[in-house]
């Protein structure tokens, strides 16, 4: 608008000037050829300012169908539902959009269609992210249509949606329906032992009866337990034990939900791998417990996802279990501390485990504690003496341990140099003098084994940024290089025992090869595929792209693994993250056509330009 007013104004103005000032007697023809004037300067300037031609419009809308797998769950897989959930978005979008030429489906990834084509489209999408069908709006200066079930993955995204969006959740019948949303299991255990499982049971949109679940270790051990009635889109959590049986083997820990008339079987049943063993994973043993045995802890149950059993020593001849501190007789310390894959004692290194049950290639690390700083006499002044990591001779441990920012780390107090033929780390007092083993590594008759000095790496995690991370890398070092990482010789193996379609598959490498080769291979299927992985850096950890749902055996140098993908998350049921209704007020205008674009105006300022130029001859006017 704005364009056309400064038009207006340049042609009167042009107009004035030229016949303003004429007399009484030729106002009339004046008033004539000023017309002709201001009129075809008027249409000029308007071409060259790029005035419109036509009002703008409102821009159509880009209509997003979310075909989420959640859908099907909603309406159910039975032919008339499905059509008649079709018929309902056709609608839906012809009647909100009817100038619309552009269809995008959405849910793990965005497509186009014609609008046509919608009757015929299938929902069965392991996500529903409409992060990309924003920003295609974007990009377009289009508003969004959104036709959804409500239950989005990324709600928060449709802030970012243009002006004039709209979002429609379709109507669905509340149906029974509950499901086993998670199921809580060890990553290993030992056989023979007692493990706690827990599920996690979530109800529809409509409230469940009395049910049932079932717990079952490889179809031999079955546990049932109840679960208690649910109020529509509400959860509970149950747990129960379940005694493993013996023998060593990745078995598979599934729960099974039994809800009368419930109307959708593929989330009533969970499953999730468990490695069981012959002997315990790792056992750490502390004589002195201090900050450093529990950081360690950490980063071995944590970051490395090792099972460990830890015995704390308080005062001669008692002992407690960490954790729950639940007393245990030195005896049975000793007996598990032998039968243990891989053996960490801290404090009293003559502590020897029972021989009986000793595994012959278990691996060990000793750590002697700093002794206490001496009490000052009078007039003294007692100072702890600081040793500063000053290196990494090279070792097995060097290439994982080669990126440590030893300038900014804090110091430490040695208990003397650590014995052993391969230096890890090294330190210096006060940053001055020869520099003393404060870690060392050696192997006797394939038996691996640490020898740790001192007392004071806690402080590296307790202090966080790059010292925490240095922490982290080396214990993660440390005890990956134990009994060839952690009593596992796999090369890579799934890290989480519970998978689901869609989502990436993490691994974690148990050697130092940078690109480890598995052949995975589905149960009941024909053949296997090769599948690359790749570790960057000293990283201990990476992905792959997502699997369908089934039973899968790896096989990696070093031993074979199993792999369960359950159904996607779209089939849990849950709570709607988004509300029909607008999202934003107003509308976006398209484009209006240019002036400059058409043909008719340069004729009509031209031939405005011949009328007004034969009135002023046939006027006298030069």
């Amino acid at each position: 608008m704005i364009r056309w007013i400064l038009a207006l104004a340049l042609g009167v103005a042009a107009a004035w000037l030229a016949y303003g000032r004429v007399g009484a007697a030729a106002r009339t023809r004046a008033l004539l050829l000023g017309a002709l004037r201001a009129l075809a300067v008027t249409i000029v300037a308007a071409i060259l300012f790029g005035a419109p031609s036509a009002p703008s419009r409102p821009a159509p809308p880009l209509i997003a169908i979310d075909v989420s797998a959640s859908s099907r769950r909603a309406v159910g897989d039975e032919r008339t539902a499905v059509q008649r959930w079709r018929d309902t978005v056709t609608a839906v979008a012809t009647r909100d959009a009817p100038s619309s030429d552009q269809v995008v489906l959405v849910g793990d990834s965005i497509r186009d269609i014609a609008l046509a084509d919608v009757r015929s489209i299938v929902a069965d999408d392991q996500g529903s992210r409409v992060r990309s069908a924003v920003d295609r709006a974007a990009s377009l200066g289009r508003p969004l249509l959104l036709l959804t079930d409500g239950e989005v993955d990324d709600a928060e995204s449709l802030a970012e949606a243009p002006v004039g969006s709209v979002v429609r959740v379709l109507a669905k019948v509340p149906r029974r329906d509950a499901a086993v949303s998670d199921l809580a299991v060890p990553g290993a255990a030992t056989a023979g032992d007692t493990i706690t499982v827990a599920a996690t049971v979530t109800a529809g949109a409509a409230a469940t009866p009395d049910a049932q679940l079932r717990v079952l270790v490889d179809g031999l051990t079955d546990v049932q337990v109840a679960v208690p009635a649910l109020a529509p889109n509400t959860s509970t959590r149950v747990t129960t034990t379940v005694a493993l049986p013996r023998g060593a083997r990745s078995a598979l820990v599934r729960a099974v939900l039994m809800v009368p008339a419930d109307v959708e079987p593929r989330n009533d049943t969970l499953t999730a791998t468990l490695d069981i063993g012959d002997r315990p994973a790792a056992v750490f043993v502390s004589t002195a417990p201090d900050l450093d045995v529990r950081e360690a802890l950490v980063v071995l149950r944590g970051a490395l996802n090792v099972p460990t059993r830890a015995f704390l020593r308080l005062a001669p001849g008692v002992w407690r279990v960490e954790g729950t501190l639940a007393p245990i007789s030195e005896v049975e310390v000793k007996r598990q501390a032998g039968a243990a894959g891989m053996l960490i004692v801290h404090g009293d290194t003559a502590w020897r485990p029972s021989a009986a049950g000793r595994a012959a290639t278990g691996a060990r690390a000793l750590w002697v504690p700093a002794p206490p700083t001496a009490v000052a006499k009078a007039g003294e002044m007692a100072r702890t003496p600081e040793w500063y990591p000053a290196g990494v001779p090279a070792s097995p441990l060097a290439s994982a341990l080669s990126g440590l920012p030893l300038d900014s780390l804090p110091p430490l107090t040695l208990a003397g140099a650590a014995p052993g033929a391969l230096p890890v780390l090294v330190a210096k007092l006060g940053k001055r003098g020869d520099a003393v083993a404060a870690i060392a590594a050696r192997t006797d008759n394939g038996t691996r084994t640490i020898v740790v000095s001192g007392s004071g790496y806690a402080g590296w995690a307790l202090r966080g940024g790059r010292s925490a991370e240095a922490f982290g890398a080396l214990w993660g070092a440390i005890f990956d290089w134990l009994a060839a990482g952690r009593g596992d010789v796999r090369a890579a193996r799934p890290i989480a025992a519970l998978t689901r379609a869609g989502d990436p598959i993490a691994w974690r490498r148990g050697g130092t090869d940078s690109v480890v080769v598995v052949r995975i291979s589905r149960r009941g299927g024909a053949g296997a595929d090769s599948l690359a992985l790749r570790f960057t850096g000293n990283g201990f950890e990476t992905t792959s792209p997502a699997l369908p749902a089934g039973v899968y055996d790896v096989q990696a140098d070093g031993g074979a693994s199993v792999l369960v993908v359950n159904a996607s998350r779209e089939w849990v049921p849950r709570v709607p993250t988004v509300r029909d209704g607008a999202l934003s007020r107003g509308a976006l205008a398209s484009d209006a056509p240019r002036l400059a674009d058409a043909g008719w105006p340069f004729v009509l300022a031209l031939l405005l330009l011949c009328g007004e130029w034969i009135g002023r001859r046939a006027a006298g006017y030069r």
